[in-house]
Parts: C-alpha cells; structure tokens; sequence
C-alpha cells in the first residue's frame, strides 16, 4: 500500500514534467471556463508566448504583474489572447462583473 507521503512526493515529481504540467494547464483552464475544444491548438501558442499581445511586456515565471495569463470570452470559452496578469486584471473589460 502506498502511504500518503510516498504519493505526494510521486504526485510533486510528475507536477514537474511536462506530460504533469500539461495534465494540470488542461484542468486549471477547463475550470476556468476555457473552451477545451480547443485545448490541443492554443496550449502551444501558450507555452511559446513571450511577450504580453496587449501591451508587449515579457513575461516572468513567477506570480507577479508580469505572469502569462490566458484571456479568454467568460460567455463563450473561446480564447483571444495571452496576455500579462496586469492587462487580464486591469485592461481587458470583463463583461458581467459589476465595478465598485
């Protein structure tokens, strides 16, 4: 029987592959409301974003202003862009969300 440290450690190790990175991008996206159909055609155009569509600042890797996000329609699903935390946060309208 596998104990519970071993299959965290076992689950940490896969996070960090690529196949485990994916596995997780799929199904963060799908919660989010991302249209999975398609999954298979935007997530290179994800990995390969440098800069920021809107703006054009690079990314960084860490949770800052300068994160790569996924812009994507909340009523449809369908992807626009990939763009900076700052700009999915601040720029891009969100429609349905009242503003205090």
């Amino acid at each position: 029987m596998v104990t519970d440290e071993k299959h965290n450690a076992r689950n940490r190790k896969y996070s960090r592959t690529p196949k485990g990175r994916k596995s997780y991008t799929k199904k963060n996206w799908k919660n989010r409301g991302l249209n999975m159909d398609t999954f298979y055609y935007v997530y290179p155009i994800f990995l390969n974003a440098t800069n920021c569509e809107r703006c054009g600042v690079e990314f960084e890797d860490n949770n800052g202003r300068n994160q790569k996000c996924m812009d994507h329609c909340h009523i449809t699903g369908i992807f626009r862009n990939v763009v900076c935390r700052n700009c999915n946060v601040n720029v891009i309208p969100h429609i349905g969300k009242n503003k205090k």
